[in-house]
């Protein structure tokens, strides 16, 4: 429950696979509204920069975005315009229109489970149209989706009702 699973695998042109999952102790609806509000997910998700609405046609919209990443030496910024279809509060998928990779298609999937709970999916084919040793590509899809999701986590769960300022007046009173 709650720990972040990350797949990924290269197919034979360069296609990464990549997916990941976790379980969210919140309502679909509480997750959809944190991963659908795209003029603001440069203020609350990690390494986007520049995110907004320019064309929105109900359940289909074009959203463009500018993100930042890397690691130690490598450090790449990269911008892509994607249409989104969004099938309220189940999932949202998402495909390329243009920018910098050859392909970044993928889809949400919001399944409910229990009496309070969500397991959140990400799932994407993605070959950036940049140069990269192809490790340090991998390493960094990996750590930026499990960072994504985590933070996705946080923004929907409720918060404990115990504040920190609550802990600390018990350990110290």
């Amino acid at each position: 429950e709650g720990e972040t699973v990350i797949f990924l695998e290269r197919d034979d042109d360069d296609i990464i696979d990549v997916s990941g999952s976790i379980y969210i102790r919140s309502v679909p609806e509480t997750i959809w509204a944190v991963i659908t509000d795209y003029d603001n997910l440069a203020d609350t998700m990690p390494r986007v920069k520049k995110s907004s609405v320019v064309q929105n046609n109900g359940t289909i919209k074009i959203v463009e975005q500018t993100s930042k990443t890397g690691v130690l030496f490598f450090k790449v910024k990269f911008s892509t315009r994607v249409a989104i279809t969004e099938a309220y509060p189940d999932s949202v998928t998402f495909k390329l229109l243009s920018g910098d990779f050859e392909t970044f298609d993928g889809k949400w999937v919001l399944t409910p489970h229990e009496e309070y709970g969500t397991f959140v999916n990400w799932s994407a084919r993605v070959k950036p149209d940049f140069s990269a040793p192809g490790f340090i590509i991998d390493a960094v899809q990996k750590r930026d989706l499990r960072e994504l999701l985590e933070t996705i986590k946080n923004l929907s769960e409720p918060e404990t009702t115990t504040s920190s300022e609550d802990r600390k007046s018990v350990q110290h009173g």
